[in-house]
């Protein structure tokens, strides 16, 4: 994605992978100012860790994700909170002068397929069930209370009390002790009731396996949104297509943070199409 984006805006670089054992990241980060980066993204399970490093040792600082976001006459929900600071994680690094500015690009790439062209969705007064309460999920949860309308959030997760923590985390921010609520029984999920659906977790992204929904229970025009980028069409957004559901696959998130990635590096906009252009040949590959 970013190697054609790169080539599509003319400008000379590269997008280059550095493996990193966990034991070495801390060395790792250390000598970062000495590679002559622009910036890097951090993919799980370092991103708590390189926000710590940011705000301590790296001696960084956070950027200003609650700019990036103009809702049509909304509001801000929260004065002082910025979704980086509550997310407690960075996937992006942006190097200014040597120092890290650290950037959490996942809520923007989740929200980007909804609310923006050309589905320009209102999520005013939605209620969103969430699957999972990791990483991802916790960028999902905290961007849909700072950044949206939306009236009410149900989470779901393996470990409860991860679910119930979230849950507690995104009420304080939301300043409504009502607006989320965690539930304990994959059974007991209010799948009828909301407007929209949301797989953040690994569920489906090693073939079929499991499935946490029950597909009776998905309803004609209803949204459905997998996170799982590989495969593309997950066991999930099969059934939800085959019960006349709207979906929205993970590839489109993918290609939303990526593109939120690559505008804070080079100031560069537009790169979506070509983002999801190489996204499309990619997995129109034979595997």
């Amino acid at each position: 994605m970013h190697e054609r984006a790169l080539a599509a805006a003319g400008l000379k670089g590269e997008y280059r992978e550095y493996p990193v054992k966990p034991e070495d990241l801390w060395g790792w980060l250390e000598q970062v100012p000495t590679l002559g980066l622009s910036g890097f993204n951090v993919t799980m399970p370092y991103k708590k860790s390189v926000f710590a490093w940011i705000v301590g040792q790296g001696n960084g600082k956070l950027g200003r994700p609650e700019a990036w976001l103009r809702l049509p006459e909304a509001a801000p929900l929260v004065i002082s909170e910025s979704p980086d600071a509550a997310i407690g994680a960075v996937n992006t690094v942006v190097m200014d002068r040597g120092k890290p500015v650290g950037y959490n690009t996942d809520g923007e790439g989740f929200l980007r397929p909804l609310i923006e062209p050309p589905r320009s969705l209102d999520l005013t007064g939605w209620h969103v069930l969430l699957l999972g309460a990791g990483g991802a999920a916790e960028a999902v949860a905290i961007s849909l209370a700072l950044q949206t309308k939306v009236g009410r959030l149900t989470i779901w997760n393996r470990h409860p009390d991860r679910a119930k923590v979230l849950a507690e985390t995104v009420n304080q921010l939301r300043r409504n002790d009502r607006f989320a609520q965690s539930v304990d029984r994959v059974d007991s999920l209010p799948v009828q009731e909301c407007q929209l659906v949301v797989n953040a977790t690994p569920v489906g992204m090693n073939g079929p396996g499991e499935k946490l929904v029950d597909s009776k229970q998905l309803k004609e025009g209803q949204w459905v949104y997998d996170l799982v980028y590989e495969p593309r069409e997950t066991r999930l957004i099969r059934a939800a297509r085959e019960r006349g559901c709207r979906v929205i696959t993970g590839d489109e998130m993918l290609a939303g943070q990526g593109v939120a990635s690559f505008e804070l590096w080079t100031g560069v906009k537009g790169m979506l199409p070509v983002m999801q252009e190489a996204l499309d040949e990619h997995f129109r590959r034979p595997r």
